[in-house]
């Protein structure tokens, strides 16, 4: 009965549009929408937040609010922390932070499970976060990784790993960098085929390089397909048509030029000759000999030098696309998507996107500036939405986030010291169909494009690996952590005595934190029916039971 319970609720959360507001279809245009967002925001500084809108703002950041339970001074990414210091020296401290430390590859733990261990308990939990929504944009998949007896360690893991590092440096740095860095990574270099990509056969003669990774760079890490306004709405030509942000014979010029690199090795193979062994622990290395020297005419009419060498090539084609329009927007609205909401208003997108171009300093792609653009907008502050944004805002917690924030909130003791918490916590999230860092496709594990059920022009990317398979093991990864002995086998321990004994403190605890004072009175009134339910006999059954209901509800499922 239990589980049936909790399913139906959680079956609500396949709609973003609560009956708390017009739908969706019913808001406001941008242009009202930025001033009543702003006009509505106006009284919660960033400098003084408020303890709800510290708690949205760290659902946002980080992979789970915490609280610091009386711990003075609070410690880095407890909701006390943020409340006393503010929203913007919150972002400075966490921008200041250096990343743990880094994934290891040749370590036995796995891969996933050193994510989640690291989610759960570091304190670098904003550039965690920005790292995973730029592992699921600049994808490469473990899965996508081949072993190879001509390596001494295993390929998947160091090269995974190598590549989770790469991008926690990168989170906060310059994002040409980063594309540079991405472009010649050895784990990419297998997954997208850079590595060993030759312009020439055996024999010397000419040929068409592999297209994979130049495509890919194009359509998923900078431009995407279509042109962009500002503003991330689409360019439409004169007839209202929407336009290309580039051409098949584009891909077929960045292919040639980023042609002839391949694993490091001690030497260059001869012209149309590839190295067999790869190296996952160096960048590719260039070999001019395999490259096309050519000029290739790339986006805007801009060409790379006749005879130019292999780098000076490569810096050409990055630095054109990393100047293109599209790039802004694309990227801006995606990280907004992943940490923020899955539908910002074109305003939200154009103030962040404005960013990207200039963060104030003349500087271009300063991705730690974009962050904080981001979680700094009126459109993300506040202890809940702006109302008039209210019915369509938000997104539906992945996986991944849905297992960290319920264990940072429960604040388990974690023994990692004679167990493997991370790896328990990983495999919930696979039943879930979110395998850390094993992506299903260059696509990642959702499209950011994914249309939200039953809601006509809204995206919801996460709802398309929500189905009742998915649905139901949501259900059961909640049953098993607080039912069964699995959590503590696992090395994960919760003391529930932290939690309020009576049914109406423990209730108003839940909405308080857990929901920032969202809660509706409907879920209210359900949860004190079920704790007074003869069958939910003692106090401890009594707790888990209103856990298991909140975190199942439409209120927690869908982060707003």
């Amino acid at each position: 009965m239990l589980r049936r319970t909790a399913l139906a609720l959680a079956l609500c959360a396949t709609s973003c549009t609560q009956a708390d507001g017009p739908s969706a279809t019913e808001s406001p245009p941008p242009e009202q929408q930025e001033v009543l967002g702003r006009a509505e925001q106006a009284a919660e500084s960033l400098e003084t937040p408020s303890e709800a809108n510290s708690i949205r703002f760290l659902e946002q950041s980080s992979f789970g609010p915490k609280l610091a339970r009386g711990v003075t001074p609070a410690p880095v990414g407890t909701v006390e922390r943020v409340m006393s210091q503010g929203i913007t020296q919150s972002l400075t401290e966490q921008f200041a932070l250096q990343p743990a430390a880094p994934y290891d590859g040749e370590s036995a733990q796995d891969l996933g499970s050193q994510f989640f261990q690291r989610a759960v308990a570091g304190e670098d939990q904003l550039r965690q976060r920005v790292a995973f929504a730029l592992s699921q944009i600049f994808v490469v998949s473990q899965n996508g990784i081949p072993e190879s007896t001509r390596t001494p360690y295993s390929d998947s893991r160091v090269a995974l790993a190598g590549y989770l590092n790469l991008l926690s440096q990168h989170a906060f740095g310059d994002f040409r960098a980063l594309l540079e860095a991405v472009t010649k990574d050895p784990a990419m270099g297998r997954y997208l085929d850079m590595a060993n990509n030759r312009a020439f056969d055996k024999q010397g003669n000419p040929i068409d390089p592999n297209e994979n990774y130049a495509r890919e760079m194009l359509q998923l890490f900078t431009l995407g397909t279509d042109k962009l306004n500002l503003d991330g709405t689409p360019a439409l030509d004169a007839n209202g048509n929407r336009q290309r942000a580039y051409s098949e014979e584009q891909v077929k010029a960045f292919a040639h030029a980023l042609s002839g690199w391949t694993w490091n090795a001690t030497a260059c193979p001869a012209k149309g000759a590839a190295i067999s062994t790869p190296d996952y622990k160096n960048p590719l290395m260039p070999c001019n000999d395999n490259h096309d020297t050519s000029s290739q005419v790339l986006l805007r009419g801009v060409s790379t030098a006749a005879g130019g060498t292999i780098t000076t090539h490569l810096n050409q084609a990055l630095n054109n696309v990393f100047n293109d329009p599209n790039v802004p927007p694309f990227i801006s609205k995606q990280l907004i998507q992943h940490l923020v909401t899955s539908n910002p208003t074109p305003a939200y997108v154009k103030r962040v996107a404005t960013v990207f171009k200039n963060d104030g300093t003349g500087a271009r792609g300063n991705l730690q500036a974009v962050v904080r653009a981001i979680l700094e907008d009126t459109e993300a502050r506040g202890a809940q939405p702006p109302l008039a944004l209210r019915p369509g805002f938000g997104h539906l917690r992945p996986p991944a986030l849905f297992v960290t924030q319920v264990v940072r909130w429960l604040d388990p003791t974690l023994d990692t010291a004679t167990k493997d918490p991370g790896l328990k916590l990983s495999n919930w999230s696979r039943t879930m169909n979110q395998w850390v860092p094993r992506a299903p496709s260059v696509f990642s594990y959702y499209p950011p494009n994914a249309p939200l059920p039953g809601a006509d022009g809204l995206v919801g990317p996460e709802f398309a690996i929500l189905d009742t398979a998915t649905l139901t093991a949501r259900a059961n990864f909640l049953h098993e952590f607080l039912y069964t002995s699995a959590a503590t086998n696992a090395g994960l321990t919760v003391d529930y005595d932290l939690l309020p004994s009576s049914n109406a403190e423990l209730v108003a605890y839940l909405g308080r934190y857990w929901l920032h004072g969202t809660m509706a009175p409907e879920l209210e009134q359900k949860l004190l029916t079920a704790m007074g339910d003869s069958r939910a006999s003692s106090l401890i059954r009594k707790k888990k039971l209103a856990l298991y209901l909140t975190f199942l509800s439409p209120s927690f499922q869908i982060q707003r």
